[in-house]
């Protein structure tokens, strides 16, 4: 019977699974551990992580609008368990993260996230769209010369990784030059926000992170205060110390939380994307065919939809209550199984195949409620511009090796993808 996190039976009918979501196997390839799960039903319970698993597609959906299931808290208990020297490593990356949105419930949420509602409009993003375009072509032209020397690349490190540190560069309105450290960064400071805590060098790496973050965009706040531009940084200081405005504090935990979760999201896209189309030829071409224009298409959503970036999000259940026949506990934890849900086969006919086609596509790639994601607008238009444009340049690419993925439970992520880009016929 399912065992609570403080060892109270949490329901005595209700389904256990009992897969261990970061086993190699799991990491590799989650999806039958997902059809095993909607065998045993929309929610259920997972002694192995000590957590309620929802993989159901409506069960999902209530779960993102339910008051009850909190996101706030989580990241203070798990800072409050950490012995003195481990909580001095981590105090400058924990200031950061007291400005993510992701971490707060209402009306806090609310306050931290009004500052961005002007600057991730589609009409912004339509703005952006030919710099983009631009940014995107010159990082397929060095693909095209590296392809010449070379017969395998590493197409994380060369293209799914430095694009979106470019666009968001642009974003920030600071030099291309910076996008490198920018990419190096957001990589750096996913050691923090997933925990990998039983790294050796799990201490260096975040202190390091924090302080680097405040120190390198603690400049270019100064830069901007004097000099103020027409770029997400200079709106956001706008807003500060004004009533329900932003502190100078979550200002740079709110550059963080962009540039982590926007450039972590789209690379994952893009890279579990290229993995599925060189494994469905006939997908492949219908993306590479793509129109160049500035609408999404049913084979973009499909994409997004197939591979989302995210496994799983994390919430904290803050009071007793029935949640689809699941008796669930005050301090609960419990897993928005995002991947899962977008394969429910109670929503998505032959959820396991790629349908260019499909319409319509309810995915939840991108969350509901007032935590849908912010840079979704962006995270879309990089997605259809890198997609296209990609398999449009380099329409025969193949795998060259093992594909490695990062071993969490929150993120579907590849670390390397070698292809040969111009393979010979």
């Amino acid at each position: 019977m399912p065992i609570g996190n403080d060892g109270r039976v949490s329901s005595e009918r209700h389904p256990v699974c009992e897969f261990d979501l970061l086993t190699p196997d799991a990491i590799a390839d989650p999806f039958p551990l997902f059809r095993e799960a909607h065998a045993a039903g929309p929610v259920s319970w997972n002694p192995r992580h000590k957590a309620w698993m929802i993989t159901g597609h409506q069960a999902l959906t209530d779960a993102f609008r339910n008051p009850l299931l909190a996101t706030g808290g989580r990241m203070e208990a798990f800072y409050a368990r950490q012995a003195p020297e481990r909580q001095a490593a981590l105090s400058k990356a924990m200031d950061l993260l007291n400005g993510w949105m992701l971490f707060h419930d209402q009306p806090e949420h609310t306050r931290l996230r009004q500052p961005f509602s002007r600057s991730f409009t589609p009409k912004v993003m339509s703005r952006m769209e030919t710099d983009i375009r631009a940014l995107c072509e010159q990082l397929l032209d060095r693909l095209d010369e590296l392809s010449r020397h070379s017969d395998t690349i590493d197409l994380v490190h060369e293209f799914t990784h430095p694009f979106p540190a470019l666009v968001i560069a642009q974003l920030f309105g600071i030099d291309p030059s910076n996008a490198e450290w920018l990419q190096k960064w957001s990589e750096k400071f996913g050691v923090v926000v997933f925990g990998a805590s039983r790294r050796d060098d799990y201490d260096t790496v975040v202190r390091q992170a924090g302080e680097e973050f405040h120190s390198r965009m603690g400049e270019v706040l100064d830069e901007r205060r004097r000099n103020p531009q027409d770029d997400l940084i200079s709106a956001l200081l706008a807003t500060e110390n004004q009533h329900e405005g932003l502190s100078t504090v979550e200002i740079l935990g709110a550059c963080s939380m962009i540039l982590f979760a926007g450039h972590e999201t789209t690379s994952s896209t893009i890279g579990s994307a290229t993995i599925s189309l060189i494994n469905n030829r006939e997908a492949s071409r219908v993306v590479g065919a793509l129109p160049d224009s500035g609408e999404s298409h049913p084979a973009i959503e499909e994409m997004l939809r197939y591979e989302a970036p995210a496994k799983a999000m994390m919430r904290r259940v803050v009071e007793d209550h029935e949640f689809h026949g699941a008796q669930l506990q005050k301090d609960d934890a419990v897993f928005l199984m995002i991947l899962a849900a977008n394969r429910d086969p109670q929503v998505f006919s032959d959820p396991d195949l790629i349908d260019v086609k499909r319409n319509p596509n309810p995915h939840l790639t991108f969350g509901l409620g007032h935590h849908y994601c912010l840079g979704a607008p962006l995270a879309k238009l990089e997605t259809r511009i890198a997609l296209p444009a990609l398999w449009s340049r380099f329409p025969n690419i193949q795998l060259r090796g093992e594909v490695k993925w990062k071993p969490t439970i929150a993120d579907r992520s590849a670390l390397s993808l070698p292809v040969c880009l111009k393979p010979s016929s």
